[in-house]
């Protein structure tokens, strides 16, 4: 990744034949690609969509007509925006250069809200191509990763079969995720839109042992593997076994199918901040929630709102009890089934070369024993290759092997993406079918798709002869609207979703916010601060242009400029 940070310095100057001071640099309009955007691991168009409608009262456009467009402009790399709207943990707001004047522009609220407009409105995909192609792909899985793939695939043409072995779509999305996080009439509306493109989804199937790799690669021209990591890494503990004992993957599952109504009186939840879903599941449930943290980030629940995630500050919020720093030293079985746990004290290590601390066990510390009736815990997941063992080489069947392309090592048409490469973000997975779907379409087409190399600008460093920030000047401090929850005492009483929307005012608001950074916004700045009629004004959109017949090189277009449009070259 090329990162601009635009550092400005002393011009060099020559004598014009009149005694005027010039510099040899002239001003170029160079659109860069903003930060919200190069750390969304989909690469999708924050600026653009959110600028849509922002101006869309300076445009004279009806705010509808300017939602609708920056829901096509937002789903040309992402086809699941009310999803990511509210499960994407938003790394591209911890970059929003809008930080270094007030508080980052709340992206992640603007994408709920655009995508919900779509499905309220139910706006459809638009194809790229009316003209079927012969080439047949099958995909394996449909959580994000396979239906991003499916999505980019489908809109160019192909014919997509999509195969499910759990009993609907969504993958971890459904049976990972809690519906008070993501409701399921969300994750249907989207599937459905991708499904209206023609594509197949069979669910019910397990590729492996219902039909083999083998038959899938002869019947269709490229593979699509994205099972996702529904495999729990088990405890090796004594009592880990017992019935009512359960990883929080496998918790989430039998819940989201209904195999568990009932989790008792008391529940214990051992892990860090992905495990309190199913804490919260547990306490919908009706259960005493006691959470034992041991991230070893958090020593206090009064550190909690200062240094807690999203999840651990929803679940205190919710009345969960937590105990931190506290590790799992016993399981004790009666009668079959665990009944309670033994607990040891931990303390926090003096930092590490990186700066990290770690949870270390107190020698003759404290113990805490806790009584339950069941016991939840996450350790991590990895993938289960049961009958797909010949794709990986790995020797304990964890992370498949792929290239540059996603193609999958040692193997001509299969590609893999998601979970199964790495553990991490809905949006990552979404980028990798994104990305795997385009290797796809070159090798069966011929077409590349060319990437985004512009350059990354950033405004921290940005700075004048004054020592001032070049940018951020011209705009003033601006509330920032953010979506709120539903009240804790209300929502643990049933599953439907935590979040409310913005409503129209507060979104408009928000996405006014926006920097655009790197590309013009129509502010005049350059127009105005030229003495040397060098700036032009084209008609409404087309921005400005420069006549450089008459430039000295000043730069005061560049250091007015709000959104680091204008190099000097």
């Amino acid at each position: 990744m090329l990162e601009l940070k635009k550092v400005k310095k002393p011009l060099k100057v020559s004598s014009s034949g009149g005694g005027m001071q010039q510099s040899p640099f002239r001003p170029k309009y160079v659109e860069k690609k903003p930060p919200c955007m190069d750390t969304c691991p989909n690469g999708t168009k924050v600026r653009d969509y959110i600028q849509f409608i922002a101006q869309s009262e300076s445009y004279e456009r009806p705010i509808d007509e300017s939602l609708k467009e920056a829901f096509y402009m937002l789903t040309e790399s992402n086809p699941l925006p009310s999803i990511t709207g509210r499960v994407c943990p938003h790394p591209c707001e911890e970059e929003c250069n809008r930080k270094f004047k007030d508080k980052p522009v709340a992206i992640n609220s603007i994408e709920m809200f655009v995508g919900d407009y779509g499905i309220k409105n139910n706006l459809h995909f638009k194809k790229m191509t009316d003209i079927p192609k012969k080439e047949r792909i099958a995909i394996i899985g449909s959580g994000p990763a396979g239906l991003s793939c499916a999505y980019h695939l489908a809109i160019r043409g192909y014919n997509v079969t999509i195969y499910e072995k759990l009993p609907e779509t969504g993958g971890y999305l459904r049976y990972g995720i809690p519906s008070f996080r993501l409701p399921l009439n969300i994750i249907d509306a989207e599937v459905n839109r991708i499904k209206d493109l023609g594509v197949e989804i069979k669910t019910g199937v397990n590729i492996g042992t219902d039909v083999t790799i083998d038959k899938l690669k002869s019947e269709y021209d490229a593979v699509f593997v994205a099972i996702g990591t529904h495999e729990p890494i088990k405890m090796k503990m004594k009592g880990a076994d017992a019935p009512n004992v359960f990883t929080g993957i496998e918790f989430l599952e039998k819940a989201a199918l209904r195999e568990i109504k009932d989790a008792g009186k008391e529940v214990v939840v051992i892990g860090s901040d992905s495990a309190m879903d199913a804490g919260m599941v547990a306490k919908r449930l009706g259960a005493n929630v006691t959470f034992i943290y041991n991230k070893g980030t958090l020593s206090d629940a009064s550190e909690i709102e200062e240094k807690g995630s999203t999840e651990v500050k929803e679940g205190n919020s919710e009345g969960i009890k937590f105990e931190f720093l506290f590790a799992l030293d016993e399981i004790i079985v009666e009668n079959g089934k665990a009944v309670a746990v033994r607990l040891k004290k931990m303390k926090l290590s003096e930092k590490d070369a990186s700066g990290r601390v770690h949870p270390i066990l107190i020698e003759n510390g404290q113990e805490l024993m806790l009584k339950l009736d069941t016991l939840i815990y996450s350790f991590g997941q990895k993938p289960d290759y049961k009958g797909l063992e010949k794709l990986t080489k790995n020797p304990n069947n964890e992370f498949l092997n792929v290239d540059e392309n996603y193609l999958v090592a040692n193997e001509n048409k299969v590609f893999a993406g998601g979970d199964i490469l790495k553990f991490g973000l809905v949006t990552d997975a979404i980028g990798m079918g994104r990305y795997a779907a385009y290797s796809i379409h070159k090798k069966l087409s011929g077409e590349s798709i060319k990437k985004d190399e512009r350059a990354v600008i950033k405004y921290d460093d940005a700075v004048n002869r004054e020592g001032k920030n070049m940018y951020i000047a011209y705009f003033q401090n601006a509330e920032r609207h953010k979506r709120s929850s539903r009240e804790p005492s209300v929502r643990i009483n049933d599953f439907e979703g935590i979040l409310n929307n913005l409503d129209l005012n507060d979104l408009i608001l928000e996405a006014k916010r926006c920097m655009s950074c790197g590309m013009c916004f129509d502010c005049g700045s350059c127009f105005e601060y030229c003495s040397q009629s060098v700036v032009k004004k084209l008609p409404k959109g087309q921005h400005f242009e420069f006549h450089l017949e008459t430039c000295n090189g000043c730069k005061k277009c560049a250091e007015s400029c709000p959104c680091g449009y204008i190099d000097m070259i």
